[in-house]
């Protein structure tokens, strides 16, 4: 039986379309291309794999890729010299690989590696319990390679994500009778604490990472139709329009749903919902149909292994970072899912997801188009808002740009803030971004205006409140200002960053602004 296209191929095709949208509205093609061909050739692979006559050898193969990787990072680990890396586990990173001769020919990014070997440590497990013999002992060591350096990697995502992946791989394990109580109180010990130092972990970053997040989901509001780019743009564009900082300040979003968004926008986002939601529900069928006989080989250690890698994405996202050779591994795992030996068993519920996508398609459209004529106002606002920060950051941000070509670019994103303004009034976009570029061009009359609107619609956005208070500041609104910029996340940046203003504004020969700044920061030192 061949794959049926329904049940995640149409997905990945339009997921591909948005990742094309996403390298062309992107301000440097050069950020975007690479990740757009790893897509293409993670989404080839996926075709490949389910496709092969011999799904086993292709799990073997990844296996004993992972498992050579695996043993580079942990022999290398003390030449990569990984400045952010401390404690215990760092310790035993170098203990263990200081006297292996230094063979780096490039350092991967440590949740890179995590998010890399993850899925291959339930696969290689799943292939040492099926040895015998010297077999075994070979898929045992390379088990342990793949699992050391899992460890090294100091990765709580993955490690939360590797225990629900045990969990889902031992299912009939969990099951079966009371004599096996006393494995499964080891390894349930052992779950327990993957999942709870992995958690606490998380939770002690949780704060910044939220933070992270609120404002990568604001400026995803910016460019919701088309994303920012693919790649690695992500640095820059957040610098830029949400701290408001001119030098990157992080490199990715650190979580896969906003990756995508962010770089593919609507139609990516969608595209990948739509492709989580029919393998999950493929899984669910086979799974079903063979609820009281034992599963296919290596479908449940597939899908175990994508969901962990899933479940680490929420906390993390090298795969569309500028760590996107993970990539192709995740694809390798979906396709090792629905590859043959997966498929031949619940040929029936393949056959009923056929009409499935367009008759919920059908629905969706049904329900939308009375909505859709409420929200117009809206959605025209932010459809405009969204070319016009397109045409502002390809005229900020693209490198080499004559000051002609960064002129009409300027001038082509106010015509689409304006055209939003004129078909929604209030549309917050428009009005920051119009405020933004007042603040530049030191109109700071004009800034105010714009920002005081913008800051009526979204109050929280960090973004808003620097803007505004530092308007209100510039026109010597000291009170006004005051408060909205102790309400920034990263107060101390903002006084150190005050500090910087009152050289700067010496240097320009604006003594009045430099006081300014130099009374602010005294101010919210307080």
């Amino acid at each position: 039986m061949r794959f049926h296209p329904t049940i995640i191929g149409r997905p990945l095709i339009l997921f591909v379309m948005s990742g094309f949208i996403g390298c062309w509205v992107s301000y440097q093609f050069a950020l975007s291309w690479p990740l757009f061909l790893t897509l293409l050739g993670s989404v080839s692979l996926f075709f490949y794999l389910v496709n092969v006559p011999a799904p086993r050898q292709s799990i073997v193969k990844l296996v004993l890729i992972a498992t050579a990787f695996a043993a580079y990072f942990v022999t290398q680990y003390a030449h990569f010299a990984y400045l952010a890396e401390t404690g215990r586990l760092a310790q035993l990173g170098h203990l263990t690989s200081r006297f292996w001769p230094n063979l780096v020919f490039f350092t991967p990014q440590v949740n890179a590696v995590a998010a890399f070997l993850e899925g291959a440590f339930l696969l290689s497990l799943s292939l040492t319990r099926q040895a015998s013999g010297r077999a075994r002992w070979l898929w045992a060591t390379a088990t342990f390679l793949i699992g050391y350096g899992l460890l090294l990697t100091d990765s709580r995502g993955a490690w939360v994500g590797l225990a629900v992946g045990l969990l889902i791989l031992d299912f009939r394990f969990w099951k079966s009778k009371i004599e096996n109580l006393k494995s499964k109180i080891v390894i349930g010990l052992v779950l327990f604490f993957l999942l709870a130092y992995g958690l606490n972990s998380t939770a002690q970053t949780a704060t910044s990472r939220l933070t992270l997040y609120r404002n990568s989901i604001y400026l995803l509001g910016d460019y919701p139709f088309t994303g920012i780019g693919l790649g690695e743009t992500f640095a820059l564009v957040y610098s830029r329009y949400q701290l408001l900082i001119p030098v990157p300040f992080l490199t990715y979003s650190h979580n896969l749903f906003l990756a995508v968004a962010l770089g593919q926008g609507i139609l990516g986002i969608l595209a990948w919902l739509w492709l989580l939601i029919s393998f999950y529900r493929y899984v669910w069928q086979v799974e079903s149909a063979v609820f009281d006989t034992e599963s296919p080989i290596f479908f449940r250690p597939a899908w175990s292994a994508v969901t962990a890698t899933l479940i680490h994405g929420l906390f993390d996202a090298p795969q569309f970072s500028e760590s996107h050779w993970t990539m192709p591994m995740l694809f390798a795992l979906f396709g090792l899912t629905i590859a043959p030996v997966g498929q031949a068993s619940c040929l029936s519920a393949n056959d009923r997801q056929d009409a499935c996508p367009t008759k919920s398609a059908l629905i969706i459209l049904i329900f939308l188009l009375p909505t859709s004529y409420f929200l117009l106002p809206t959605i025209s606002g932010a459809w405009y808002s969204n070319w016009g920060a397109i045409y502002q950051t390809q005229a900020d941000l693209t490198p080499d740009l004559s000051d002609s070509a960064r002129q009409a670019l300027n001038r082509q994103a106010i015509y689409y803030f304006e055209q939003a303004i004129q078909v929604q009034p209030t549309q917050r976009v428009a009005h920051r971004r119009l405020g933004l570029m007042a603040l530049q061009q030191q109109d700071f009359i004009t800034a105010t205006y714009h920002l005081e609107i913008a800051y009526t619609q979204e109050p929280h956005n960090q973004a808003t409140l620097k803007a505004l208070g530092l308007a209100y500041l510039w026109t010597g609104q000291l009170t006004a200002a005051e408060p909205l910029l102790r309400q920034r996340d990263d107060l101390a940046e903002v006084i150190e960053e005050l500090g910087t203003w009152q050289w700067w504004w010496g240097t320009q020969q604006r003594h009045d602004l430099a006081a300014l700044a130099g009374e602010m920061a005294q101010r919210l030192r307080e």
